[in-house]
């Protein structure tokens, strides 16, 4: 099945974007209004312009985060070598998508998208779909359920090779139980010599950040929230951290400038290689 076949068949009676409840912020159009894009809604906006208020540093974050996806995204394509890639936790469309970089540097990479928010798998599906030279599936599955993730993502990516999975702005939004339950499903399911790539919100420098999740509680699909670097290091554990480690976002291999790099954002990143002997993949 194509990306396009996908695309074409995953809208169905019970996910229409007619129905959905645009008075409730979410998450993805949010980091939207703090990176500086336009799609978004009133209730986004109000929102969005209420945590600025209280925590400016929130648009550094918005803007570190793709940044570093597409700072990760060249290393494991061009330096690793990986031509197959996972979001699990979509994006509106915005700058440097996943498949527009992956594809630049090796234009047969397939990459799938998954999320379960019905608004945003309905711009990705009808934005990417065609635009796209190699495969490029859907799979409207969130990282709270990862086997129905990795299934979907199995219709388009070959997960007896090696696979990157970003969870970009998705792992933070996960209470630890199902934090630790996706990043295990991982590490059981795919081949070795995969990679897990994310970003995740600290309080290190600005304490108040931890209060942000209260503010943001009755967004969709649910409040972000913080960990400590201890927290971070407990869920790598079973991976082989890739040099520079778990750090701050500007900190992960930026790229040669005359500029300084920003120390004192509170988004921590990081790149774990999936080990173990090479297996075949078991049911999902």
């Amino acid at each position: 099945m194509t990306g396009g076949d996908m695309a074409a068949g995953s809208c169905t009676a019970e996910c229409d974007p007619v129905a959905y409840d645009h008075s409730r912020p979410a998450m993805a159009r949010l980091w939207v209004r703090w990176g500086g894009g336009k799609d978004y809604n009133p209730a986004d906006k109000a929102l969005g312009d209420k945590v600025k208020a209280h925590f400016p540093q929130v648009t550094s974050i918005a803007r570190q985060r793709l940044a570093f996806r597409s700072r990760v995204v060249r290393a494991l394509a061009g330096g690793h070598g990986i031509d197959q890639f996972l979001v699990a936790g979509v994006d509106m469309p915005q700058i440097d998508e996943v498949h527009a970089v992956a594809q630049s540097i090796n234009p047969r990479a397939r990459v799938v998208y998954c999320d379960a928010d019905v608004l945003v798998m309905t711009y990705a599906e009808a934005m990417f779909a065609g635009e796209s030279p190699g495969a490029c599936g859907f799979v409207r599955a969130g990282l709270d359920d990862p086997g129905a993730m990795l299934e979907g993502a199995a219709e388009t990516l070959d997960l007896d090779r090696p696979v990157a999975v970003l969870l970009i702005n998705s792992l933070d939004l996960l209470p630890e139980p199902q934090a630790v339950a996706a990043l295990a499903a991982f590490r059981a399911i795919l081949a070795a010599g995969s990679y897990v790539a994310f970003c995740h919100l600290t309080a290190e420098h600005d304490r108040g950040l931890a209060a942000l999740g209260d503010v943001c509680a009755d967004t969709s699909p649910g409040p972000p929230r913080v960990r400590d670097l201890a927290s971070l290091e407990r869920l790598c554990a079973g991976m082989v951290m890739v040099p520079p480690g778990l750090v701050s976002a500007p900190a992960w291999r930026p790229d040669p400038g005359p500029w300084p790099v920003p120390t004192d954002v509170d988004l921590r990143c990081g790149v774990g290689e999936v080990c173990g002997q090479q297996r075949r993949r078991r049911a999902l």
